[in-house]
């Protein structure tokens, strides 16, 4: 028997976790949540139920999943749910590669999307989005919170901090460090250390901004 669960995001990573979740055999979505979308409106067939309150008031345990890619949003509803009994499943799809699971730690709330390849010894944090054909090379760690869009490709030994944004496309060279909360525009190629709160793009990237 399938598990209920919630989407928290009804939005288009929401119907895209919801056509994730289709492909797999443990959960069953049961509703979405969101905080900017009418109540009872239909997505893709289910139902949104409300805003967070829904989750404050559900029967606890409650199975939920983060449907945002913005990491600062992500983090913020982390926080404002902190203090209910809520449970935060990994998700993978079944096409992803895990060359070597048991050396690959992945955290509560992550999800893993469809044609991504993870090599070996790799430390994922908590609530991380690794969305469609990423590949992520051996003893790299990303940080919770953090999304990668689609097509990223992470070499080996790469420290990507926490509430890290990377853009679609881009390319991440060996044994570099991302600093906490900087954002990489996409289509990059990253090919040295950047500080935390920086906004990079080009290629090479290069510093735009300092959001710090």
């Amino acid at each position: 028997m399938k598990a209920p669960l919630l989407i928290y995001g009804a939005g288009g990573l929401g119907r895209e976790l919801l056509s994730l979740l289709n492909a797999c055999s443990d959960f069953e979505v049961t509703g979405f949540v969101d905080d900017t979308v009418l109540k009872d409106t239909v997505v893709k067939g289910i139902k949104v139920l409300g805003g967070i309150e829904v989750i404050r008031k559900a029967a606890k345990p409650v199975n939920v999943i983060l449907a945002f890619g913005d990491p600062a949003v992500k983090a913020a509803r982390v926080n404002a749910l902190a203090q209910y009994d809520v449970r935060y499943p990994v998700i993978i799809h079944p096409s992803a590669v895990l060359q070597d699971a048991s050396a690959i730690t992945i955290g509560v709330g992550s999800v893993i999307c469809a044609g991504t390849v993870m090599t070996t010894d790799i430390i994922v944090g908590e609530h991380v989005l690794i969305n469609l054909n990423c590949t992520v090379g051996h003893d790299s760690r990303i940080g919770s919170r953090a999304s990668l869009m689609p097509g990223v490709h992470v070499g080996g030994e790469v420290v990507i901090g926490d509430e890290v944004l990377v853009g679609a496309g881009t390319t991440i060279l060996n044994r570099l460090n991302l600093g906490a909360r900087c954002k990489i525009g996409m289509g990059s190629v990253v090919i040295r250390d950047i500080e935390s709160g920086d906004v990079v793009a080009g290629v090479p990237a290069r510093r735009i901004k300092s959001e710090k």
